[in-house]
């Protein structure tokens, strides 16, 4: 355990370097039921963060040799006072996978959450994009540390990190429907933080992330409204790619309304 605090230590780090890749997918069955992942892929960034920070300061924040584990994420939210019994409920049966081999450069996570309906579903969604349960919160307990890096879930250095970009969206799901909708005064309430310019910047700075959403459905799509989703031949499969460091600039590119 002590080296997994090393680890997504690191991970939080990285968290803000911009450069990574990201794939979320959502899958509902016919009953309400399904699950959320959501994969990161850094791998590209540790010969970079190595350079950035030197072996010895690599070596600290990052565990030595190689880790492949999974871990429960109950046995992370059990232990926080930040978290409230429902939250809890919701993300007990989740799991938090880590992969990292520094020898042949792979840092990949997978964080995976079934649910049980659509309405815990839009719960859960709302409440990781919230500071009621970010991922900032869940790898608290993990790092172990209450210092202010910034990189905990009070967010002490004012920068605008994950969480706060993905809470300025509305998440509905009900049967029949799955939307993401800008909510204009969360946005504006981002733009006032000291440091929104710079994060903006990185849209101008040619920096791409890559970001693909994958919602598997129980039924054909009716309607989608967003141009750059793309339709499986049957039409259950709905799949959007978007630059997420666009986010800062278009934030309405990364709305969507499907029905079914």
């Amino acid at each position: 355990m002590k080296r997994l605090k090393y680890l997504f230590c690191g991970l939080l780090v990285l968290s803000l370097a911009g450069c990574f890749e990201i794939q979320e997918q959502i899958n509902i069955g016919a009953d309400g039921k399904g699950d959320l992942s959501i994969s990161t892929d850094m791998s590209q960034l540790l010969n970079g963060m190595e350079s950035y920070l030197g072996k010895e300061e690599m070596a600290k924040q990052m565990p030595a040799g190689n880790v492949d584990t999974t871990v429960m994420m109950k046995s992370l939210t059990d232990t926080s006072k930040d978290l409230s019994p429902e939250n809890k409920e919701l993300v007990k049966d989740g799991t938090v996978q880590v992969k990292l081999n520094m020898e042949q450069k792979i840092f990949k996570s997978n964080i995976h959450i079934p649910f049980s309906s659509q309405e815990n579903l839009q719960k859960l969604y709302n409440s990781m994009n919230n500071q009621s349960l970010g991922f900032t919160q869940l790898f608290k307990g993990m790092t172990g540390k209450s210092d202010s890096s910034g990189m905990q879930g009070d967010n002490s250095n004012n920068m605008p990190d994950m969480n706060q970009f993905n809470a300025i969206y509305d998440f509905k799901s009900r049967n029949g429907l799955i939307s993401r909708k800008l909510d204009d005064q969360k946005w504006k309430a981002l733009q006032q933080n000291p440091q929104f310019s710079q994060m903006k910047d990185l849209g101008n700075m040619g920096i791409s992330i890559p970001y693909t959403l994958t919602i598997n459905l129980p039924r054909p799509v009716k309607k989608v409204d967003n141009i750059l989703a793309k339709l499986s031949p049957d039409k259950k499969q709905v799949v959007i790619q978007y630059n997420l460091a666009e986010v800062f600039q278009h934030p309405e590119k990364f709305e969507y309304t499907i029905v079914y």
